[in-house]
């Protein structure tokens, strides 16, 4: 059937997937000050997705049943999988999401995952909260009323990775490749793994160069603050900080954590970028102190006569052009003074 317009039947054609966004969303996933919180909204959407049935059809082209696009009881996603598919820093990316559980939007575990060769810890996984997420869909329900709803039953939680046997992208109708979770891609190769292994423990960089380089004894809450901040920053950031402590002989953490800050407020990204905005600093500072200097005027000095000084110089210069005058004026009078008292002593 034809809608009468060319351009609407083109679009019908159209077989469009991924992520869906209801416009009550923008008016009910907001910040306290009622400004749409863009981060969040995206990042749900994309979970909704992966959520979301896939058909399985027969030879004949019929549905016949559906399975989900991922292996296991919960989507496995990390803050760099979101970060590198929408552009998001990852501090963005992790406030998002926070902001999406602690409105009981989203669940969220961090769980150890074992396999033959190795270890995986702290690998996130997350889970929409289906209730609520339906309240904020169809109905003008802000999330600050959302509260609190049980989890219904999933599949029974496994801490070993997905099996070969598990779905393909192109069999799920997945976006491209790229987005960076374990139980996607149950293919990976052995390096691709180990570098997502890296990446989990990358604060470990952070933690052995703060008990090695005289910062003092780590109690838990200080590791934990160098985690959070590896989360918010990254690690390399983190080490890069306590360096500039161990440089200027300040190894305490107070003093790592105000340039962590510092940087955070600067939206600084990488360690090159902190170095260049830095320098950018130091330059702007030396500018001005130089045109402060071109500004203040010259002090005036004046060079003191020889016969004032009983001979002695000095390093004035003379600016009065009428200081000889002056000078031979004094002369005269302290003659006519002198000539005056031998009269009278005759």
């Amino acid at each position: 059937m034809k809608s009468g317009c060319k351009v609407v039947d083109q679009v019908g054609e159209m077989k469009i997937e991924g992520n869906l966004v209801p416009h009550l969303w923008y008016k009910n996933i907001t910040f306290a000050s009622g400004k749409a919180h863009f981060v969040a909204i995206t990042l749900l959407a994309d979970i909704l997705y992966w959520y979301r049935p896939t058909l399985v059809r027969d030879e004949n082209g019929d549905v016949i049943g559906t399975r989900t696009k991922f292996k296991g009881d919960m989507l496995q996603k990390s803050y760099q999988a979101f970060s590198d598919t929408y552009g998001f820093s990852k501090r963005q990316v992790k406030e998002a999401v926070d902001f999406l559980v602690e409105n009981h939007l989203l669940m969220r575990e961090f769980r150890t995952i074992t396999t033959s060769s190795m270890v995986l810890s702290n690998v996130m996984y997350v889970q929409p909260v289906a209730g609520n997420v339906n309240k904020v869909m169809h109905e003008k329900y802000h999330v600050s009323e959302l509260v609190s709803i049980c989890p219904d039953d999933t599949l029974e939680r496994t801490g070993t990775l997905a099996s070969e046997e598990g779905l393909s992208r192109k069999e799920a109708g997945a976006p491209p490749a790229g987005e960076g979770t374990y139980t996607e891609r149950s293919s990976e190769s052995s390096s691709e793994i180990k570098n997502k292994q890296q990446q989990q423990s990358a604060c470990e960089g952070a933690v052995t160069f703060f008990k090695e380089n005289g910062f003092g004894n780590m109690g838990s809450y200080l590791e934990e603050r160098i985690r959070i901040w590896c989360e918010k920053l990254s690690d390399s950031l983190v080490v890069e900080a306590m360096k500039k402590a161990v440089e200027q002989g300040k190894q305490y953490w107070s003093y790592v954590d105000a340039i962590l800050m510092n940087w955070e407020l600067n939206d600084v990204r990488d360690v090159k970028d902190a170095q260049e905005k830095e320098f950018r600093k130091m330059y702007r500072k030396v500018v001005k102190e130089k045109k402060v200097g071109q500004r203040r005027k010259p002090v005036r000095t004046e060079k003191l006569p020889e016969w004032f000084t009983d001979g002695r110089s000095t390093d004035a210069e003379v600016q009065d052009d009428d200081f000889e005058a002056e000078k031979a004026k004094l002369v005269a009078e302290l003659k006519e003074f002198t000539e005056g008292r031998a009269y009278l002593s005759m």
